[in-house]
């Protein structure tokens, strides 16, 4: 077969044109292996199979597999790199570098469309509908960012609720709110919800918050500073005294500020570092001169070298994501520089320069960049060389067939078998990929039984797995004994061969007797084949590692389990009225307090809310009041009147 495709090869490179395109290499498998882009097809594809062509091994590597070539020509360099990495995301070719979606970034999302908004965390950004430097100005909508880590983000969130007394509830929560919260009581919401703060002045509050979250805390300050002494001359101290404690707080997070540049502007710093057959690769990102975040990437080379990988790296980085800086600073030159410049300038709406300096403050950012970078990958590769020999000493105390590089760890979370979930988390070489991480909900068991929840979870699982071929090499499930025997049958009846199955008992206090004195019971390892439980040294890395991937599998599972109780908790019984809406809804809540004054509602009393009609009330009363007597035929004129006198009102 590869024979065959090698004698066609000569043929095909005979057809490729010179024009602006994008190449795709396939193995004898038909398989997608490298992806590339070039100005002049011909050459580029030719030079890799000329005997003085590229002589680096990544070359000779990759030539060796060659089967065919497909090419797709492009108007513009601009459209051949965008191509590449659309093909590069599709069919992640193993030669290529494949940077994860910009989804792996959380960013503060504020919607300016609602009358009382509020900043959330979000991970995917909606496509705009408009180019240019207006385009948030246009859909209503802020995002900023990115951030790396979404403690990062939930940090700056805390600080903005600290300063700020806004809403902090969800859409959901803040339509049906009748009454202020508790955090309204403790002067930290103006309480938007129940009309305690008009339109204008919370978007003020919202102003501000815009300038902290843009970095722009000087300006801040001087907005700040103005209020307070307005307040101060009205002789609305208390108020006055609020701004005073805002500015204080400000004025310590500027001090705290670690990286300060002459010029306020939005800079991303891109430094690398590589040994062997691996990069590791630190960006930081500059938000009007101050460093808002820190992003690290590590990659195999595939024998390619360090600066083509970076290349790559960085034009798969800025062709998927949305947020553009207005200057990129770069260690190596690059002959994309031109086409990213038009990019990036494309999506941001004004000139964006890409730069690669020899001297000045961006070289002492880039030299800070490419330091970090070092340090991150000397850090990882200690600690690869941990998790390694702490996979091999498990498979040697655990008696396992294989070393446990892909672990799948499952947990069981229900309140007496209410809302029954299951949870799947994947670990490869000791790190969590929350790309495989499942969420399963349990249908087929209504009473609480964990056997039978594990057992329908692992069956869902291993079903699928067969059809797929994507087994683990080692099988956590969260419990006892009696829950590796359903993890044991689930193998034996699907057949499942050649993966191991533990189980890792939570540790917990026992009585000794004593009314006052509890003992800790060791974390428990149950095995195939053994009748007692194996206890590891409670401090050993190898436990560490079992643990962690065990605790995260239960924080999956019961925060998904809340998920589900809260949107139960947030239902109510007017959901289920036909004609009842969201307003109507939260009306009518408003005006009763609760759900039982409302069911408890006369006919006249409920015709009476706000924006409920005759016919909505006659509804609203029969749901409730199944049989139950009206209070007379008058009630129906009664409302009718009523409703009359809204209209003219």
């Amino acid at each position: 077969m590869i024979k065959k495709e090698e004698t066609k090869l000569p043929k095909k490179l005979e057809t490729i044109p010179a024009g602006t395109g994008v190449y795709m290499m396939k193995d004898a498998r038909n398989e997608v292996i490298y992806v590339g882009k070039a100005k002049n097809l011909k050459n580029r594809v030719r030079s890799y199979f000329q005997c003085s062509g590229d002589e680096r091994l990544f070359i000779r590597f990759l030539v060796k597999r060659i089967a065919d070539i497909d090419f797709v020509l492009t108007d513009t360099e601009k459209e051949a790199l965008i191509l590449e990495n659309n093909l590069i995301k599709q069919f992640k070719p193993r030669f290529n570098i494949n940077l994860r979606d910009d989804k792996t970034f959380v960013s503060i999302k504020l919607d300016m469309n609602q009358k009382f908004p509020y900043p959330f965390i979000v991970r995917q950004i909606e496509p705009s509908s408009h180019k240019g430097k207006d385009s948030k100005k246009k859909n209503g909508i802020l995002y900023f960012g990115p951030y790396s880590s979404a403690r990062s983000v939930r940090e700056t969130l805390r600080y903005v609720n600290s300063l700020f007394p806004i809403r902090k509830c969800s859409n959901n929560v803040f339509r049906s709110r009748a009454r202020p919260c508790l955090y309204y009581q403790i002067g930290k919401c103006v309480a938007p919800c129940c009309d305690m703060v008009d339109e204008k002045t919370y978007k003020e509050l919202i102003n501000e918050i815009v300038l902290v979250l843009k970095g722009k805390n000087i300006e801040l300050l001087k907005v700040l500073r103005k209020k307070m002494d307005n307040a101060s001359k009205e002789m609305k101290y208390e108020k006055a005294a609020k701004f005073r404690d805002r500015i204080m707080a400000i004025e310590k997070t500027v001090e705290r500020q670690k990286i300060n540049t002459m010029e306020l502007v939005d800079r991303d710093v891109f430094g690398y570092y590589g040994q062997g057959n691996s990069i590791q690769i630190q960006a930081m990102f500059i938000r009007n001169g101050n460093l808002e975040d820190i992003a690290s990437y590590r990659f195999s080379t595939m024998n390619n070298a360090l600066d083509n990988v970076f290349r790559s790296f960085l034009n798969q980085f800025y062709v998927r994501t949305r947020f553009v800086p207005d200057e990129v600073i770069m260690p190596v030159e690059s002959e994309d520089k031109e086409i990213l410049e038009e990019l990036l300038s494309e999506k941001k709406g004004h000139k964006i320069k890409v730069v690669c300096p020899k001297r000045g403050e961006k070289h002492k950012l880039l030299e800070m960049a490419t330091k970090n970078a070092e340090n991150a990958f000397k850090i990882r590769l200690g600690a690869d060389d941990d998790v390694e020999s702490v996979m091999t000493s498990l498979k040697k105390h655990l008696g396992l067939t294989n070393i446990p590089k892909k672990i799948e760890c499952f947990d069981i979370s229900h309140i007496r078998g209410k809302q029954a979930v299951g949870s799947l988390v994947t670990f490869e070489n000791g790190k969590p990929v929350k790309s495989k991480y499942k969420r399963y909900k349990v249908k087929t068991v209504l009473q609480s039984d964990d056997y039978a929840m594990m057992y329908e979870v692992l069956m869902r699982r291993y079903s699928r797995a067969f059809r797929e071929d994507d087994f683990p090499d080692l099988t956590v499930i969260d419990g006892g004994m009696g829950q590796l025997g359903i993890g044991r049958r689930v193998f034996d009846e699907l057949g499942v061969d050649g993966v191991d199955v533990i189980a890792l008992a939570k540790s917990k206090k026992k009585g000794t007797g004593n009314a006052d004195s509890k003992r800790k019971l060791d974390e428990r390892i149950f095995v195939c084949g053994k009748a007692n439980p194996i206890i590891l040294n409670q401090e050993s890395s190898e436990l560490r590692l079992l643990v962690n991937i065990r605790d995260e599998a239960h924080r999956f599972a019961i925060t998904y389990h809340k998920k589900l109780r809260e949107k139960q908790y947030y239902e109510s019984p007017l959901d289920k009225i036909v004609g009842i809406g969201k307003v109507k809804k939260k009306n009518l809540l408003k005006h009763f307090g609760d759900m039982q004054k409302i069911r408890d509602a006369s006919l006249d009393e409920v015709g009476k809310v706000k924006s409920i009609t005759v016919k909505d009330a006659n509804t609203i009363y029969e749901y409730f009041n199944h049989g139950k007597p009206r209070l007379n035929d008058t009630v129906g004129q009664g409302l009718a009147q009523i409703s009359r006198e809204k209209e003219k009102n």
